[in-house]
């Protein structure tokens, strides 16, 4: 079915991993004259921008009134942080009557917290799909077993962003092999320098010659900003010029912790932990070594970023997709959360030679322009031909 008209269904607009993939898919769309339908949850950061490509439904009804209020409570879970409320029969009347007359050829979840929404749309008889952008946690913490039941019985095509994710599908969900596929994500590759990366140095006061180890990633426990600290603290110890920098700490207890415990041991402020930036490019220019400590991801997308530095890249084995990413290259992934052996490896990895580094860096560099949109398309249009 070439040139399926799709509803997208999406969680929410955050500028987040998943998010971000489908407003490049829907970009692509518009840029060759297809146009886009997409029905939110809630709302976020990239609706106005999702509405430059796609007509937008959104589900929940915002509170205004009770906004305000929330605003002025500090720590608040991001989930709760705007009440709104479920639409009521007319409302929902009105946007399956709007669904109907669109005469959709497929309604495609994008992320396993799209399910629950998906469910409400079943009064359309139209085919179901899928694209998983989690692994087990995710799936435990942002779907419930009735959701992964309806996408193990109902979804008639899943997608899975990478090869950890569809086996934990086809394994502890029962999907079938036959209703799923590999379609890896797509990120977007500045090909242009950022001439700034000297002054991430200067703000943060790291000498020119000191080595810059960079984590990035909205800080919660997924990402493993923790872990990222105490390997700091370990390679400090061993190597006490080299930085650390986490880009991504937020407004929340998690963060407010980790930066409280920091503070307390790095004397020489040699571990950087600072706000998420919408323009990381900089950063990644700075870095001599990308470590990706996450304990659950299913496709980092930093990973591409740090890859298309042509700068080492390590990470930890089991924790998603940067196994398929690194695949066959040696010395880049140690034990499951192995602090110890991650320690070693940073440290071997800054005192490698130039040469290795070079080669390794152009091999990554390589790897990394493989997740183009026109990748991405081309992919899609392969999968397209069998819905």
């Amino acid at each position: 079915m070439m040139g399926a008209k799709i509803l997208f269904v999406g969680h929410d607009a955050n500028r987040a991993g998943a998010q971000l993939v489908l407003l490049h898919w829907l970009k692509e769309n518009a840029a060759k004259g297809q146009k886009g339908y997409l029905l939110l949850e809630k709302g976020g950061d990239l609706l106005a921008t999702y509405r430059k490509y796609a007509e937008v439904w959104i589900w929940r009804r915002e509170h205004n009134k009770a906004r305000n209020i929330f605003k002025k409570i500090p720590f608040l879970k991001r989930e709760e942080s705007s009440p709104d409320r479920e639409p009521n029969k007319a409302e929902i009347q009105k946007m399956l009557g709007e669904f109907r007359q669109q005469k959709f050829d497929l309604i495609l979840g994008n992320t396993v917290a799209s399910l629950s929404l998906m469910q409400q749309l079943t009064s359309l008889k139209i085919a179901f799909g899928a694209y998983v952008h989690e692994l087990k946690f995710s799936c435990e913490t942002y779907a419930s077993e009735k959701d992964m039941q309806f996408l193990a019985q109902k979804v008639k095509h899943v997608f899975a962003v990478s090869e950890q994710v569809r086996i934990l599908l086809k394994e502890k969900y029962g999907i079938p092999q036959e209703k799923l596929a590999l379609l890896p994500p797509v990120a977007e590759l500045a090909k242009t320098k950022s001439g700034t990366s000297e002054q991430v140095r200067e703000q943060l006061n790291i000498p020119a010659t000191s080595p810059l180890v960079l984590g990035c990633g909205l800080a919660e426990w997924r990402k493993g900003t923790d872990v990222f600290i105490r390997v700091a603290r370990q390679v400090i110890r061993l190597k006490p010029e080299v930085h650390f920098v986490w880009l991504g700490m937020g407004d929340n207890l998690y963060s407010a912790e980790l930066i409280e415990e920091k503070e307390k041991w790095d004397v020489g402020a040699q571990v950087h932990l600072i706000p998420a930036r919408a323009d990381t490019k900089a950063y990644f220019e700075a870095m001599d070594l990308f470590f990706l400590s996450s304990r659950e991801d299913p496709f980092p997308l930093v990973m591409l970023e740090a890859g298309y530095q042509a700068k080492p890249l390590v990470g930890f084995k089991e924790s998603g997709g940067i196994a398929d990413f690194t695949q066959g290259i040696e010395g880049l992934l140690v034990d499951y959360m192995d602090e110890g052996q991650m320690t070693n490896l940073i440290i071997r990895w800054l005192e490698a030679p130039n040469s290795e580094k070079v080669l390794l860096g152009e091999e990554l560099k390589a790897r990394s322009t493989q997740y183009t949109v026109k990748a991405f398309m081309e992919r899609w249009a392969a999968l397209e031909k069998d819905l």
